[in-house]
């Protein structure tokens, strides 16, 4: 494994429960070899071959089988006590596989969900540093994507070691065990097949790629001599023009010849060699069973022949798992990159608190760069002032929930100043900076508890809750429900339809009091009178001394903001009402055009 992955293992190490599966999976690697040898005794007992060899190297490790061999014994009986032997071996094999390939899941998965709550934890804590759009991109790649690949293949790297490399070494011991010379020539011939064929794999992943680019070259000139021929041959003679085409189609055809055939190789090449190895292997076996030399019979055969067997199916399953360790190296360096990211405590130079807000938030050519160190925001210069609704839209919504992540708290500028009232955010303690900002989630961000609670009370008979959600057009809603603000609500319940989720956010965050609310709209509503109570509601936050931004998704929204902040290109592009850009702005049109076109495009 590459240092990376241990890296990542040794992250999840305090979850990971490897012992038992370890265990297992060293019996396991016995049951093939075990199998093998009662195979070899059974027909050692069937075809009557006591100079097999067999029973006397079975007593080597069952010692109570020499009995079985006397002559006095019965045929029946060795084949019944070898086959119940068998049977009993296989349905322990059966259990222990069980078993085992259930420990590994169980490792697999708590790895994979250590690795779940670094990758959060990560985010946390870099979302101080780069605010939480920063690393959004990265995170969402690493759980959907990179980490399942990863846990994946761990999987398949912890059934193969140690199971099928104890496997390989027994089946291996077995087989020489019966015949040594028989054992050893398959093992040499096993590794000269083996060395063939990566040198000439070798020669082929040399040539290939070479051959590939001269006729995806060749393709192109062809495709721009028949699109442009006509043209050429106004310039050229229509002779020089056909030559050079005949030219390219003749490359063309032998690198795409030898392109398709470049592993045709490898079946007739492999045939041979492996039919001239099996023809010796065959003479030298039957030398041995005519002349009687080593008592070598069938017996003997049949249990070599399941050794390797084995063996050669262990060796695939772990070329298998070296070549999906290797598919992963790039998100394994994802995810260590991710990891690995420096996160230094934020440590404030004069620790000022931050009370309520009179002037405002100041961004002074402010920088912000994602976890990949690409630009989130750059050179952005904005002011956002107390007693207005204020709308933030981009051509990115990645860029705008940057920016307002900022004025939450969540992230520092890498260049450029970021001022609250005239105030540095390196001169306030980040603790003061979270508690003066909200955020109202588009779905309200429900638990499951009472609505009052929801709403971020501790008294539902409070007469500041009352007035709280008339204003948040909230009367007809709990009045709908079976006990009103003492109801029992959850994330997603069916019976807060539309906008009353968010309105609840909208309500909580007028409870709270902060000096920034950050609101992210839900999508459009199809009632327009429902959309008119919500807008009232989100004005009920516009305050003297507060700071109200709306990330907008409707238009009646922006019709009714008082300034509108407008992102392109990690900067803004342009402030002013929506009137105003609508007329001045050609890229607002066309942003508004795309959002609210109430006449769909024709695909």
């Amino acid at each position: 494994m590459s240092k990376k992955l241990l890296f990542l293992i040794e992250q999840a190490r305090g979850e990971l429960r490897l012992a038992g599966s370890t265990v297992l999976g060293l019996v396991l690697g016995a049951i093939a070899p075990l199998l093998a040898w009662l195979l070899g005794g059974v027909v050692s007992c069937m075809v009557g071959d006591r100079a097999s060899g067999l029973p006397d190297a079975m007593a080597l490790f069952l010692p109570n089988s020499a009995d079985l061999f006397q002559a006095d014994t019965s045929l029946l009986y060795r084949v019944f006590v070898l086959l119940s032997a068998a049977a009993m071996t296989l349905a322990i094999g059966a259990i222990l596989l069980y078993l085992f390939y259930g420990q590994v899941q169980k490792a697999a998965v708590a790895f994979e969900v250590a690795m779940l709550r670094r990758l959060r934890e990560q985010a946390r804590k870099l979302a101080r540093l780069r605010t939480v759009s920063a690393q959004e991109q990265a995170l969402v790649d690493g759980i959907d994507y990179h980490l399942p690949r990863v846990r994946t293949t761990l999987t398949k790297k912890w059934r193969t070691l140690p199971r099928h490399y104890v496997q390989v070494f027994l089946s291996v011991c077995v087989a020489l065990l019966v015949e040594p010379m028989l054992g050893m020539l398959t093992l040499l011939a096993a590794g000269f097949v083996y060395l063939v064929y990566r040198f000439l794999d070798g020669s082929r992943r040399t040539n290939l790629p070479v051959v590939r680019e001269r006729a995806s070259l060749s393709r192109l000139e062809i495709r721009d001599l028949s699109v442009k021929g006509p043209l050429l041959e106004s310039v050229h003679a229509t002779e020089e023009v056909e030559r050079r085409f005949q030219e390219e189609i003749q490359n063309y055809r032998g690198d795409a010849v030898s392109s398709l055939t470049n592993s045709a190789w490898r079946g007739p090449t492999m045939l041979f060699v492996g039919g001239i190895l099996v023809c010796a292997f065959l003479f030298v076996m039957a030398v041995q069973i005519i002349a009687q030399e080593s008592g070598f019979g069938l017996a003997g055969a049949c249990c070599l022949a399941f050794c390797f067997g084995a063996a050669s199916v262990s060796l695939n399953r772990i070329l298998d798992a070296q070549k999906q360790l290797r598919g992963i190296e790039t998100g394994v360096d994802e995810l260590y990159r991710f990891l690995s990211l420096s996160v230094d405590e934020i440590e404030p130079e004069k620790s000022l608190e931050l009370g309520a807000l009179s002037e405002g938030v100041s961004f002074e050519h402010v920088t912000v760069l994602d976890s990949r160190g690409r630009k989130l925001l750059e050179d952005l210069s904005i002011d956002f002032t107390p007693g207005k609704l204020i709308g933030v839209v981009g051509s990115s919504d990645l860029q705008s929930r940057a920016l307002v992540e900022l004025l939450l708290g969540y992230g520092r500028p890498v260049s450029g100043r970021l001022l609250f009232d005239q105030t540095s955010i390196s001169d306030i303690d980040p603790e003061s900076l979270e508690k003066c900002g909200h955020w109202v989630a588009a779905d309200g961000a429900l638990t499951t508890s009472e609505l009052y609670r929801n709403l971020g009370s501790q008294d539902p008979g409070s007469e500041d809750l009352q007035a709280i959600v008339q204003d948040a057009q909230l009367v007809e809603a709990v009045q709908q429900l079976p006990e009103g603000l003492l109801t029992l609500v959850s994330p997603h319940d069916d019976r807060l339809a539309a906008d009353v989720p968010f309105r609840i956010g909208i309500a909580r965050a007028r409870l709270c009091q902060p000096s920034i609310v950050v609101i992210e709209e839900p999508a459009a509503n199809q009632d327009r009178s429902n959309e008119a109570a919500t807008l009232a509601a989100m004005q009920s936050l516009v305050d003297p001394n507060r700071i109200t931004i709306v990330l907008s998704k409707r238009l009646s929204t922006l019709r009714d903001c008082k300034s509108i902040v407008m992102l392109h290109e990690h900067t803004v592009a342009d402030v002013g009402s929506h009137s105003d850009l609508i007329q001045r702005n050609e890229l607002y049109r066309h942003l508004n055009y795309l959002r609210f076109n109430p006449f769909p495009r024709l695909s």
